[in-house]
């Protein structure tokens, strides 16, 4: 080892160590051996060496280390995220294990974590003279996948309590796969889930940092998820318009321009729906391109997030809607290597390239092959009028070679050497991380499959114990309903004052009220069935534990809404998926607006009946309307949708709330009415519904009976519990 090149604070820490040079795993005990000769990267606070015995680590090196170092690694150690794995690639580099000497004082003197291999930082990948002088067929649809997968490594990280503080370019990279890896982890902000001790992130640039942050000292402030929220939207935007800053704009008003940190303190946001005094500079891409979903996404976070920080999308809604923007992706038919949204009506990167005078952001493979898309532009020659002509020699000019990219210590503290890499003609796949969401693998399945049939039973004893006590004239059910009901408003009023949540008392008081009546409904309502030994209500609740691990566990794995908010109609077998969810909806909607309808005929009547067997009437009437509509209409849908073409289900961005509950009750009325219809046709096989009994009908109908009667059931507990399954966010 060079002791030379060291500092003074290393050469006397490692006391003069030769080379190569023997440190010790904490935890494992294992004698390590770093090659100190070949330095993969440094920074101001360490160097960064390879691992002699295992070439799939690499050891960082304090500079200066101190015991809060220590303390934080072995948090970090013993917490580790559920980090994204795709095919052997890490997206987080965290610590596996910390090092110290082998003298007698054994220091921590540094860690030891997974090596990336073939990975440049993000900047390589959205700049586009980098992008296509070194990874020239990088296209549109490999900078979705790399957003996608940094907003997953992003997530990871926030699910496990930590956040990342110093978001930039830099702390970023990428290989040519798309698959995103994110380094620099020992400046991420740790807190002990012991102690609650927090172990900030003391750096951060100006260029990522929210608004709410701009000008304080980071060593002072306890960073929140909606702060790297910030950050990763600066980065989307980048990685997706071209490496344009989000708050990079031409200024319209007076004086001098303000700085970048100065526009992201006002929120002065240039392709914002406000008026702000900037407008988007000439050579960045149109804010059009990006996917509709994407646009409205930035304009939440920089617009709607400037004032309050919480309101910036979370990492769950930037996934998804990353996914549909990719899904969304059509090629271009002068140029393959050219993707964009559907949502535009001709290529936007074709327009961009006569835009640069023939520098095209993504060139062809045929372009690529014959090292075309490196040269310069020809430019046009003038025609000189003349008295006398005169010949002109021009000499033929080669083109200049790619500049090589100096990496400085401003663009972060751990910094790989740039290693050439050479150009392929065939792009390589996209794999891609796993995502996040309902569930992660089998066991994240199964919890979401536990919880929809939790879900299922209450929704179902509570809306088969309103049903039975309102047929049978039970006030029981309907005073433990009002208690409830009061209890719940009652005690989130009380709590109100407690501990203060930021909430009307109105909004308080109907939301403690409804979540009060909906438990005592339930449980007074199982109360009454099995007191009274009702067959039907065991069924009902049987049928919605089912109707909830189904729910449960489709919206897991599938991650549902499966279509693409683009505005307009959707035809072909789209169309035709599309039309059978619309027509289920519509279908239940209609047939309870018809059972109402003949309800309130019936009262009209001089012998009219009392309220209790009013309400009786019109809930025998409305299972059997909403079955036959419910199933009219998928069967309508799914003929008129490939022909018509279907609208595609609304995508809110709060997936949760009203809006959140209403997609989730429209996806839940299509999945109850389908194994309504399933069950129904099964169960009366087996003796399980007497529906001769219930209904006094002919033996010959019971299956039609059965499966119309399963249908309507299977509607309104599926929209039941889809919209307590969307209202509460699942999705």
């Amino acid at each position: 080892m060079k002791i030379s090149s060291y500092t003074v604070d290393e050469k006397t820490l490692l006391g003069n160590l030769p080379s190569p040079m023997q440190l010790q795993r904490q935890f494992s005990g294992q004698i390590v051996t770093l090659d100190t000769q070949n330095l993969i990267g440094g920074g101001g606070e360490g160097r960064i060496y390879p691992v002699l015995q295992d070439s799939s680590l690499v050891a960082k090196i304090y500079h200066k280390p101190t015991d809060e170092d220590a303390d934080k690694l072995t948090v970090m150690f013993s917490h580790p995220p559920d980090t994204p794995i795709a095919a052997g690639h890490s997206a987080i580099a965290w610590p596996v294990d910390l090092l110290h000497t082998l003298n007698s004082k054994q220091q921590i003197i540094g860690f030891l974590m997974p090596r990336v291999f073939r990975a440049e930082p993000i900047h390589i990948f959205y700049n586009p003279r980098n992008r296509r002088e070194q990874k020239p067929l990088f296209n549109y649809r490999y900078l979705h996948r790399t957003a996608r997968n940094l907003v997953a490594a992003v997530n990871a990280l926030h699910k496990s309590g930590y956040a990342v503080g110093d978001i930039n370019e830099s702390n970023m990279l990428v290989t040519d796969t798309a698959l995103v890896t994110l380094v620099d982890t020992d400046s991420f902000q740790v807190r002990d889930p012991y102690t609650l001790e927090v172990y900030r992130c003391p750096v951060g640039k100006p260029e990522f940092t929210p608004p709410e942050l701009q000008g304080q000292s980071f060593r002072e402030v306890d960073r929140l998820p909606e702060h790297d929220l910030f950050g990763v939207a600066v980065l989307i935007f980048q990685v997706l318009m071209e490496g344009t800053h989000p708050f990079a704009g031409v200024y319209q008003g007076r004086g001098e321009p303000p700085s970048l940190e100065a526009r992201i303190q006002a929120g002065h946001f240039p392709y914002s729906k406000k008026r702000v005094p900037y407008r988007p500079t000439p050579l960045a891409p149109d804010f059009k391109i990006l996917h509709p979903s994407i646009q409205q996404l930035f304009i939440d976070c920089f617009e709607k997030g400037h004032k309050h920080p919480t309101e910036r999308p979370d990492t769950k809604i930037w996934l998804q809607a990353l996914r549909e923007a990719e899904d969304n992706l059509i090629i271009c038919q002068k140029n393959h290597q050219h993707l964009y949204g559907n949502h535009l009506k001709s290529c936007p990167w074709c327009d961009r390239t006569k835009k640069l005078k023939g520098r095209d952001p993504f060139p062809s493979r045929e372009a690529v092959r014959n090292q075309k898309h490196l040269q310069p532009v020809q430019p046009k020659q003038r025609k000189l009028l003349s008295l006398r002509p005169q010949k002109t020699t021009t000499t033929p000019r080669k083109p200049a070679p790619p500049k090589p990219i100096i990496i400085n210590r401003k663009m972060g503290q751990y910094q790989p050497l740039l290693t050439p890499i050479l150009t392929k003609t065939k792009p390589p796949s996209l794999p891609i991380i796993p995502l996040p969401g309902g569930g992660n693998g089998i066991a994240g399945i199964a919890k979401d499959a536990m919880w929809g049939s939790l879900w299922g039973v209450l929704c179902a004893a509570a809306v088969a114990g309103l049903i039975l006590g309102t047929i049978k004239g039970s006030l029981a059910v309907f005073g433990g309903t009002i208690v409830g009901m009061l209890w719940g408003g009652f005690f989130a009023l009380a709590w109100q004052y407690i501990i203060p949540l930021g909430s009307s008392g109105s909004s308080l008081g109907l939301t403690g009220a409804f979540w009060g009546g909906f438990i005592a409904v339930a449980i007074s309502g199982s109360i009454y069935g099995i007191s009274n030994r009702l067959e039907l209500f065991g069924q009902a609740v049987l049928f919605g534990g089912f109707l909830g691990t189904i729910w449960g566990s489709f919206w897991s794995a599938f991650k549902p809404p499966l279509t693409l908010p683009v505005p307009g109609r959707v035809w072909g077998r789209r169309g035709l998926f599309l039309g059978a969810i619309w027509g289920a909806f519509l279908g239940t909607v209609i047939g309870a607006i018809l059972a109402g309808v003949f309800v309130f005929q019936e009262s009209m009547k001089e012998n009219s009946n009392s309220w209790l067997e009013l309400v009786s009437i019109f809930i025998s009437s409305m299972i059997p309307a909403i079955g036959v509509g419910a199933m009219g209409g998928i069967i309508g849908g799914a003929v008129l949708g490939p022909i018509l073409g279907a609208p595609t289900l609304p995508l809110s961005n709060k997936l949760s709330g009203i809006r959140g509950a209403f997609l989730g009750g429209i996806w839940g009325c299509f999945l109850g009415v389908i194994i309504g219809v399933i069950l129904g046709g099964i169960l009366p096989q087996f003796g399980s519904i007497d529906l001769v009994r219930i209904m006094r009908v002919d033996e010959d109908f019971t299956i039609i009976l059965s499966t119309i009667f399963g249908a309507g059931l299977g509607a309104i507990a599926g929209c039941f519990s889809g919209a307590a399954w969307g209202g509460m966010g699942k999705w």
